[in-house]
């Protein structure tokens, strides 16, 4: 097994990925506010972009109408500041993690067309225009594709504005920072179910010439799935378009699951007598689980490194093991191991199989 070494002892990802792509991560508020100092080292030390896992979200921003709350979002900005990285806005238009308030009518009356488009445009004009020059990049809609029929998701702002909603958060957030690059962000896109979806609508965007820059593309991964055939050629289809494609959630899994993607609305049920098939590493990773997840991030990093002209930034969804959102989704009570550090901070094999792709590159 590759010599696993500390962290701060390593060379930094970053040094690695010069003049080919950002490499990123994401901070909680704990690590944003100095409480998680081994996240906080890991970030600005490896990663020259930045994410806030919630402090940007519509219902973290602005819980109650009229009521902004940026305390968060400024320490992004100032860690970012402090270090040379890149801040990244996550996000500015969700169905999930906003505020009951955005989807109420007055009076007890049904939310107009009318009023959901004035309280959009207020949440993103005074967001956006908060961080302007300061934020490189936003998240402007995320998840607004269904996985089942049609091409958009039932989601409240689809019901009360209809389907140029879309087009109407990114003209806001255009307008409120012209400079900023904005994404459209969605999991699945680069998988043939989903993908076909994600094209018309960027079509149909780009035809109404409206300013969307790049898509991020989530890639929550496992072990067997998925092709990577399949999302080459996802990255292909979503440059032909004259897009930038970001890579901006990327966690590969080692644990089984059915489900792929990041609906947190799915939820997998584990009995006790299934514990050991689907929980089986609750001490350590095993050295040859570890040295094929290493396999497999270095064929995800080939691949990258193969389009960098149009991947301009790939994000981690967590600093190391212990910060993963995959210990409790979609199955709840288990240990994952799906980043490039361990839970000590220490680099994995994955770490080096990253860093070497770059340099053989």
């Amino acid at each position: 097994m590759q010599q696993i070494e500390k962290a701060e002892k390593v060379k930094p990802l970053k040094d690695a990925y010069k003049g080919k792509f950002l490499v990123g991560t994401i901070l909680g508020i704990a690590a944003l506010q100095g409480k998680s100092r081994q996240d906080t080292e890991l970030a600005t030390t490896h990663f020259n972009a930045i994410t806030p896992e919630n402090s940007l979200k519509p219902e973290a921003v602005q819980p109650r109408e009229g009521e902004f709350r940026f305390a968060e979002g400024d320490m992004l900005v100032e860690l970012c500041k402090s270090c040379g990285a890149s801040a990244i806005g996550h996000t500015l238009l969700w169905h999930a993690q906003t505020g009951r308030w955005m989807f109420e009518g007055q009076d007890g009356k049904p939310l107009t067309r009318e009023l959901a488009l004035t309280r959009m445009r207020t949440h993103i004009g005074t967001v956006v225009g908060h961080y302007k020059g300061k934020i490189a990049q936003w998240d402007v809609v995320n998840e607004a594709i269904n996985d089942g029929p049609g091409v958009l998701r039932p989601s409240p702002w689809l019901k009360a504005i209809g389907d140029d909603f879309i087009a109407e958060a990114f003209r806001a957030a255009h307008e409120a920072d012209s400079k900023a690059t904005l994404l459209y962000n969605d999991y699945n896109i680069e998988l043939n179910y989903k993908r076909p979806k994600a094209v018309e609508l960027l079509k149909k965007l780009l035809a109404q010439k409206v300013p969307i820059h790049a898509v991020g593309i989530q890639c929550h991964w496992r072990m067997d799935n998925p092709n990577f055939t399949e999302v080459e050629d996802a990255i292909k289809e979503y440059a032909a378009l004259g897009l930038k494609v970001m890579i901006t959630e990327l966690d590969l899994g080692v644990l089984p699951t059915k489900y792929q993607g990041a609906d947190l609305s799915a939820r997998q049920a584990m009995t006790p007598e299934q514990q050991a098939v689907m929980n089986p590493y609750t001490k350590e990773l095993p050295d040859s689980v570890a040295q094929a997840h290493a396999e497999r991030y270095r064929l995800a990093f080939e691949m990258f490194l193969r389009h960098q002209k149009t991947i301009g930034r790939v994000t981690f969804w967590g600093t190391h093991d212990g910060s993963s959102w995959l210990d409790n989704f979609p199955v709840r009570g288990r240990t994952d191991y799906p980043l490039l550090f361990d839970r000590q901070g220490k680099a994995k094999p994955a770490f080096f199989a990253v860093q070497n792709a770059a340099k053989k590159r």
